[in-house]
């Protein structure tokens, strides 16, 4: 595919590489045979969350789209869900062997290339980097909220 060049300066230039970004992240859970739903679920619990409610409210997904990764995931063997000892509802998720081994070859591989780029960069540049998409993604969601209580 062939790369148009724009300003730096234009939002069409973000917004080109927010969408280039996302790619490198799909490549590589298609890479694995995951949806993208199912490797941002398993890098969370590589991240230390528990449960199937908490990975909805960070990934920002709905709980029917992280509960049909949450099917799949079972299904290739990965996860399994149990309900918390306090709370039946709730499930929480269990790493399997074979799923320790599937993050160990592949979301721990993942994390390691990402830190090696993040330490490429100067550290100026990670701190600018994230304090300016934060900000952001804060002015494009305080835009969208008149939007979202009509």
């Amino acid at each position: 595919m062939e790369q148009i060049s724009l300003p730096d300066d234009t939002v069409e230039a973000f917004r080109a590489v927010s969408k280039e970004f996302d790619t490198v992240y799909t490549m590589f859970a298609k890479s694995c045979g995951l949806s993208e739903t199912e490797f941002w679920s398993l890098l969370m619990i590589r991240s230390g969350v528990t449960t199937q409610a908490e990975i909805s409210d960070q990934l920002f997904l709905s709980p029917q789209t992280v509960n049909s990764a949450f099917k799949q995931l079972v299904k290739k063997g990965l996860v399994r869900l149990e309900p918390l000892e306090h709370n039946q509802r709730t499930k929480q998720v269990i790493v399997t062997q074979a799923g320790e081994q599937f993050m160990e070859r592949y979301i721990d591989r993942m994390l390691d290339m990402e830190r090696q780029a993040w330490q490429l960069m100067e550290e100026q540049e990670r701190v600018m980097l994230t304090q300016l998409t934060r900000k952001y993604c804060g002015l494009i969601r305080a835009a969208l909220e008149p939007l979202t209580t009509e």
